[in-house]
């Protein structure tokens, strides 16, 4: 009831006054709803000036770089549909938070369908009272032996 709750008064309350009530939890699921509407202009409130985003093919330093590589992911990948699925949270403390979680993904690129996924690491550091993406390193799945 309680992430209901938090959930609809973000549909109701001004950006700063929705999220200064999130904890880490309800801010890492905001950035995924974000993601899925596929507009930096909806993720960049919730990422960190200076957020490292490491990917398998880069590593993105900043805001700008970041925003680059996720508007080229929106044009190759059509209506993607990001998750992630069984966060583990491996430290709390009260300005910095990590998490490890799998994420999938399934879209359309040049029309076909597409999915995906792997491992995946975030790291959440609260800035003026909102928590916001500092890291986020994303990876396959481990190679099978």
């Amino acid at each position: 009831m309680k992430s209901i709750a938090c959930a609809l008064l973000t549909l109701l309350l001004p950006l700063s006054a929705a999220e200064s009530i999130m904890n880490h939890a309800t801010a890492l699921s905001a950035y995924v709803e974000k993601l899925n509407m596929h507009s930096w202009d909806r993720i960049a409130p919730h990422v960190a000036e200076d957020a490292v985003f490491i990917f398998t093919e880069d590593t993105l330093v900043g805001k700008a770089a970041a925003r680059a590589a996720f508007e080229k992911t929106f044009k190759l990948i059509e209506n993607e549909v990001f998750s992630l699925h069984d966060i583990a949270w491996t430290v709390l403390t009260d300005d910095v938070v990590t998490c490890h979680y799998e994420f999938r993904w399934k879209g359309l690129i040049s029309g076909q369908e597409a999915s995906g996924g792997g491992r995946g690491t975030s790291i959440l550091r609260k800035v003026d009272g909102r928590w916001l993406i500092a890291h986020e390193h994303l990876g396959p799945y481990p190679r099978k032996s």
